[in-house]
């Protein structure tokens, strides 16, 4: 399959493209587009033929989750319990570089997130990822478009030199040129009480953590009654 790339203006993507990139994943293909932390491989999350593609694809175990990316809370309350931490930090720091980890609900496939009972939500603040989710209307992979084990990506040039040939298995390609090189999102999970830090990125765990206490104290205080 011969992989089409296609340069987007980030600020104001054409739509028609957004609207064949989001035909593709619909149909269970793997596209590459840009996130707010780097380029991302990304396919209808529902999908298991999609997503075992995607694991072979990046030479990822099974045994490690990928996460999704939603437009909004409301979408991703459909595939995840939100409590009111959860909905805490997504207000004050969504879209951006955070990631929660929260029960997922049925529709989310084990093997997606590595049998766990618990599924990693991303609102990356980029307008292409949360256009093409809008367009789609499903949860899409929003795992790094590298090799595992390799470097992420921030240009077209890096993902098409790891992936050599296996480039083919990527639909397309959106470019919106050089994606600045910041830290990654921060992972938190919300399923445990108290939260736990999985991974320190972008947004501090300090400050995370002093905001949610509040909700958890209370959790507890009500169970003691």
């Amino acid at each position: 399959m011969k992989t089409k790339i296609e340069k987007l203006d980030a600020a104001n993507p054409d739509e028609k493209i957004l609207e064949h990139a989001a035909g593709l994943i619909k149909k269970g293909e793997i596209i590459v587009c840009p996130t707010d932390t780097g380029y991302a491989f990304s396919t209808n999350a529902l999908d298991q033929r999609a997503v075992t593609k995607l694991f072979h694809l990046k030479g990822r175990t099974f045994s490690n989750p990928i996460h999704i990316a939603v437009n909004s809370v409301v979408e991703a309350e459909k595939y995840a319990v939100f409590n009111e931490a959860a909905r805490y930090l997504a207000s004050h720091h969504l879209p951006g570089a955070l990631t929660l980890v929260l029960p997922r609900k049925e529709t989310i496939s084990p093997m997606l997130v590595a049998g766990l009972n618990t599924v990693g939500i991303r609102i990356p603040d980029n307008k292409i990822i949360l256009r093409l989710a809008e367009i789609t209307g499903l949860p899409i992979t929003a795992t790094s478009a590298n090799i595992s084990g390799k470097p992420g990506t921030y240009a077209v040039e890096e993902i098409t030199t790891q992936l050599g040939e296996s480039l083919d298995q990527v639909a397309m390609v959106l470019d919106e040129g050089l994606i600045k090189r910041r830290e990654v999102s921060t992972i938190v999970d919300l399923s445990k009480s108290p939260p736990q830090l999985i991974r320190q990125g972008r947004i501090g765990w300090v400050d995370l953590r002093e905001a949610v206490n509040m909700f958890y104290h209370t959790d507890e205080s009500n169970q003691q009654k």
